[in-house]
């Protein structure tokens, strides 16, 4: 029985040279994968939150004050952490259950009920269950398909480097 395989030109070239490659190189193409799972995380996150009055939503962007995004990269463990720091969004991603018989004090308006502690009158909870919109799962699933792509261009970097392209 024939062996088959795939001979790729150059690939011990490639190998050798990628050990060779200072500690610094390899950073810098770890920080641009990082960099830019991160930053597409963001984009999802922001695309699959629900809005209301937009706080959630916008507080993964850069700049935003609730924002979280915090990029190490070094020879040991590299990571990206992406999140918000806004207090409700638990509840919007995971959802949760209403305590039935519990008085939220705020008032009716044409667009819905406005919580007011300070308001005399409101509203008794039935202990409704409210469901997630599982924002950060499905951003996990997406960026998952979008990692291997994003590896890659950057390995076509390394790539073009080494035959000085």
């Amino acid at each position: 029985m024939a062996s088959s395989g795939i001979r790729i030109d150059g690939l011990e070239r490639w190998a050798s040279w990628l050990q060779t490659l200072p500690t610094s190189g390899v950073n810098r193409m770890k920080d641009r994968v990082l960099r830019t799972a991160g930053l597409r995380t963001l984009e999802y996150l922001q695309d699959l939150t629900p809005v209301r009055t937009a706080r959630l939503a916008n507080s993964f962007s850069m700049g935003s004050p609730d924002n979280v995004y915090e990029l190490n990269v070094n020879s040991g463990v590299s990571y990206v952490r992406v999140g918000t720091a806004v207090e409700y969004s638990v509840y919007v991603n995971d959802g949760y259950t209403q305590k039935a018989g519990q008085f939220v004090p705020g008032s009716w308006t044409g667009s819905g009920f406005h919580y007011d502690p300070g308001a005399s009158g409101g509203m008794v909870l039935k202990g409704k269950t409210i469901v997630g919109a599982h924002m950060f799962e499905k951003t996990m699933q997406y960026l998952e398909e979008d990692v291997p792509t994003i590896i890659e261009f950057e390995l076509r970097r390394l790539w073009d480097e080494v035959n000085g392209g």
